[in-house]
């Protein structure tokens, strides 16, 4: 008793369906390639409508592509191998017409004994910055989306791994009880 295979059936085989007439292929087709077309129009036209409604998220992306970090203010803290670069001089500078490095200075100035550093008035446009710690001169770029005259709560942390590699982050600061910030925060470059 029990199940047991039963023997296969031979000489019946399931038909295979007739194939399709040739229009209904190209209805198919025809059908696709609309759905296709659509939804590229509608890709084309949402990304149209993101520039018109966030000019400055356009900016971001424009400059993003170039290479360079969208910014808002150059103002935080700099740091090489994660260590704070304190009391060293730094440069800031237009690109040159290569887009390569470094062109016209724009503004100087020496970090604190944090790191700490702030550039004001900065205007738009593509920049790049050299820090300069044990005679070796490390550098980035950046570009500041809108020009400003004072820095706001955003500021950037920039962590040299090499002299020509680096992260750069961007942070906002709020400050809720409007108490001094600790002297190892990024956010405190103004103390």
């Amino acid at each position: 008793m029990g199940f047991e295979n039963p023997e296969p059936l031979q000489g019946r085989h399931m038909r295979d369906p007739p194939p399709l007439p040739l229009w209904s292929k190209i209805l198919v087709m025809k059908c696709l390639l609309a759905t296709a077309l659509l939804s590229m129009i509608a890709l084309a036209q949402d990304t149209s409508q993101t520039r018109a409604m966030y000019p400055h998220l356009a900016k971001a992306q424009e400059y993003a592509a170039k290479g360079f970090h969208p910014i808002d203010c150059f103002a935080g803290q700099v740091r090489i191998q994660g260590k704070r670069l304190s009391r060293q001089p730094f440069t800031v500078l237009r690109p040159n017409a290569e887009m390569k490095c470094c062109g016209e200075r724009v503004a100087s100035g020496t970090t604190d004994a944090h790191g700490h550093f702030f550039v004001e008035p900065l205007s738009e446009g593509e920049y790049f910055a050299q820090f300069t710690g044990k005679a070796v001169v490390y550098t980035t770029n950046f570009a500041v989306i809108d020009g400003y005259d004072k820095c706001s709560v955003m500021y950037v942390e920039i962590n040299f791994s090499a002299p020509d590699q680096c992260s750069l982050q961007t942070y906002i600061a709020v400050d809720y009880d409007e108490k001094n910030c600790p002297e190892d925060d990024a956010a405190c470059y103004r103390k």
